[in-house]
């Protein structure tokens, strides 16, 4: 099996991965924090946004190379933050963010998850996943990303934050199986 390069920066992905791809899927996976910048596109889907740095990365290395990138689509902003939840987080704030949507009635999300994977001098292959949710009034919990503190999967009365103190393979399922999907089709 070919070694696989995952980039991301992000401590909770790499947990992700270790779990998931390696411990699961069996893969020969190697995590890095690339040296350098993977310009975002502007666009209005994760799967876009995935595709165009996984093709950027793996012909910046020479290396099979695998992203990942999540999206945060509220109703009541019209789909913000979608792709840019990053900017979102760096630029609001847990807080912030929920002060600006306090007064929202309609607090329906969705959630999407894309992992794409790229050798160089092909073309990349994007997974999708996700679900649907809404946004708590209040940030619960300390464990995951920005929006794993606010947001709750339909069904539940947690966050996913609080979902994955207590029960971390339940949390994954409500990603969506992209990262099982990549997993598989890498193992092939």
């Amino acid at each position: 099996m070919e070694t696989v390069f995952y980039l991301t920066t992000n401590p909770g992905k790499v947990q992700e991965a270790q779990r998931i791809l390696i411990a699961q899927h069996g893969l020969d996976l190697q995590i890095m924090q690339p040296d350098f910048e993977i310009p975002e596109i502007q666009s209005d889907a994760c799967a876009k946004v995935a595709l165009f740095s996984a093709r950027y990365a793996a012909e910046r290395l020479g290396k099979p190379c695998l992203v990942s990138d999540t999206g945060l689509y509220l109703d009541c902003l019209g789909g913000l933050p979608g792709p840019y939840n990053a900017y979102f987080e760096k630029q609001l704030g847990v807080q912030k963010f929920l002060s600006l949507i306090q007064h929202e009635t309609n607090r329906k999300a969705r959630l999407e998850h894309c992992f794409a994977f790229c050798k160089p001098g092909h073309e990349p292959v994007v997974f999708s996943g996700g679900g649907t949710g809404t946004i708590a009034f209040h940030s619960r919990g300390h464990l995951g990303r920005w929006h794993d503190l606010f947001y709750v999967p339909d069904g539940e009365d947690l966050t996913l934050s609080e979902l994955r103190a207590v029960d971390p393979e339940r949390e994954s399922l409500y990603w969506g199986r992209a990262i099982h999907e990549v997993g598989e089709w890498l193992r092939g």
